[in-house]
């Protein structure tokens, strides 16, 4: 248990159990990154080893299509103004505009937990599968040792029993900063009934978890039980949560942490646990990239001949342990895992013991001084309630950053203030720092394309120690309904060759997922208009009309976007008369 060189990535996660396909993913983060957003759909449809993060500045219709078919089933939730901008950015980043959705924490703190709800389905009888996972890990493509408990449902539902991962789901609409859409609201209800009707499949000698969710509301606080041992793994600390932990347990066997939290904390922790330790991760091949620092969350106490273990995103700290922070624990007996040692058998050089060193600060060194901490000026901005207002010139649109309020901390707190939106350069940034502070709009210079206006706006400012850089999801006025969207597709759908393969996606082919994605050709495949190959569109066409008929709906707003001159261009005669044929058997359908 918590060998280091056991590692699962977030896209392992997401891969679906063999004969199933992913329905819907709901998943809770403090931060993400748009890139990881934009590499998880490919992962969720294919099994393909190793998959991970997209080429910079590259976006494949295969990309294209998985993010199309996944995006309406799929919601990120994370703490508002904590997305973390990327570079080279696609207009495909306007489809999943409707899947990360920023929120607030009722008790003034962060939002913070880290946990992942999937439904599957299988290819054939429809049967559905759940797959928890509780964990530290954010959404981005940090290299820090996270750890977690994935859990996936047995075949058969038991007796209803509300539970706290239901309750975080049920809560997750009333946090929203934007409203949440009606179908995703409806998805959250529907997943919290089954995930507290779920019986769970547990890690070998693991016992049965307890969810356990803390600052959904005042008074909600994390307790921790009375115990003869306990032991912490936590990258930040507090004194005061530290010692607030110590006082529930007769003796305190190790901390693991960073060396600057642990520095920062040593008058009393150095008096209080017999060994204090950072990672130190041993040495691996080149091609195995090594961890980068600790960023598990863990607790361990034994009592009475038992040892439990607490896993997901509480650090040891006053706003975490003390419900200002919204978190998400699950805790599990695990003595006959851990074995006979207990919490010692952790520490033995088999284990994680062979990942640790022992750590006291040298006196001589000065402790580091704190970083800036923008999280006040973030706030600032969502308060300030944003949004952006375009408005058609002669040569393209014009984009305006409206403030609904003022605030003068903005200018302060954020130096050189400027934004852009997320699909431009970071040399494009436009200044807007002072007009927000006194409640003025900044408009964007010169005009841009439809396919380069994205509701994902970069705010970048020059802070004490370097680039202060942070995304907000702002509402996007002034333009129809899909239109955005409509140019992004068109943009990435340059021939047939690509047209074929996004459309093949589109309706379920995921061996042309996997076989494009893991053939490293960017994407391309073999025109098949025609029946025939390893499935004929005319054959997933039919499949879809008399199987799936809201994708087959999905599917005809696409072709719709495309207009009839591109769609001539992207497609044959040939097809067009075959699609012609399958919508108005469709249409006539009872």
């Amino acid at each position: 248990m918590l060998e280091p060189q056991g590692r699962l990535s977030i896209y392992d996660i997401v891969r679906p159990p063999t004969g199933f396909v992913l329905d819907c993913l709901i998943a809770t983060t403090y931060t993400t990154s748009l890139d990881t957003v934009l590499s998880l759909p490919a992962a969720m449809l294919a099994d393909i080893p190793g998959i991970g993060r997209r080429t910079a500045g590259v976006f494949t219709a295969t990309e294209l299509a998985a993010l199309r078919r996944v995006c309406d089933r799929t919601a990120i939730f994370c703490q508002g103004a904590a997305i973390h901008p990327a570079s080279d950015l696609p207009s495909a980043v306007i489809e999943a505009e409707t899947m990360v959705h920023e929120v607030v924490a009722p008790n003034k703190g962060a939002f913070h937990p880290k946990v992942w709800v999937m439904q599957f389905k299988h290819g054939e009888n429809q049967r559905t599968a759940l797959r928890v996972v509780v964990m530290s890990r954010n959404i981005t493509e940090d290299r820090s040792w996270d750890a977690g408990l994935v859990l996936d449902s047995k075949p058969s539902p038991g007796a209803e029993k509300p539970n706290d991962l239901g309750l975080l789901l049920r809560s997750l609409a009333g946090l929203c900063i934007r409203p949440l859409d009606q179908a995703r609201r409806d998805l959250l209800t529907e997943l919290a009934a089954k995930v507290e009707r779920a019986r769970w499949k547990t890690p070998d000698k693991i016992g049965i978890p307890t969810f356990h969710l803390t600052g959904d509301a005042p008074g909600r606080v994390w307790v921790q039980p009375q115990s003869e041992r306990l032991a912490i793994i936590s990258p930040f600390l507090s004194t005061s949560a530290v010692a607030a932990l110590a006082r529930t347990t007769r003796a305190c066997p190790f901390i693991l942490s960073r060396p600057d939290a642990l520095a920062q904390c040593w008058p009393h922790i150095g008096k209080t646990f017999d060994r204090h330790m950072v990672l130190t991760p041993p040495g691996e091949p080149v091609e195995a990239p090594r961890p980068t620092g600790l960023h598990a969350k863990i607790l361990l106490w034994e009592n009475r001949s038992k040892t439990r273990l607490a896993i997901g995103s509480m650090n040891a700290t006053a706003a975490a342990i003390g419900g200002r922070n919204v978190e998400f624990m699950a805790s599990f007996d695990c003595t006959a895992a851990i074995g006979e040692g207990g919490i010692d058998a952790l520490l033995e050089r088999r284990g994680l013991g062979m990942a640790l060193e022992d750590f006291e600060p040298d006196p001589m060194v000065p402790q580091e001084a704190k970083p800036f901490d923008d999280r006040p000026a973030r706030s600032a901005l969502l308060d300030a309630k944003l949004h952006l207002e375009c408005d058609q010139a002669e040569t393209g649109w014009t984009v305006t950053l409206v403030a609904a309020s003022g605030d003068a901390q903005i200018d302060a707190l954020l130096p050189n203030l400027r934004f852009r939106p997320a699909t431009l350069a970071s040399s494009r940034g436009a200044a807007c720092g002072a007009a927000l502070a006194a409640g003025n709009s900044a408009r964007f210079p010169g005009t841009l394309e439809l396919a380069e206006i994205t509701g994902f706006t970069v705010f970048e400012a020059d802070g004490p120690d370097g680039l202060i850089a942070f995304v907000l999801n702002l509402e996007v006025r002034g333009i129809e309904g899909d239109a955005r969207r409509n140019a992004a597709l068109k943009a990435l759908l340059p021939d047939q060759q690509t047209f074929s393969l996004f459309l093949r996606i589109l309706l379920g082919d995921f061996h042309s997922l996997e076989t494009s994605i893991g053939g490293g050709d960017g994407g391309s495949a073999t025109v098949d208009w025609q029946a025939g190959g390893h499935m004929g569109l005319l054959e997933m066409l039919v499949r879809c009309a008399a199987d799936d008929p809201d994708r087959l709906k999905s599917v005809e707003q696409t072709l719709d976007a495309l207009g009839v001159d591109q769609l001539s261009e992207v497609t044959t005669p040939e097809f067009r008369d075959l699609w012609s044929t399958v919508l108005a058997i469709a249409r006539d359908k009872p």
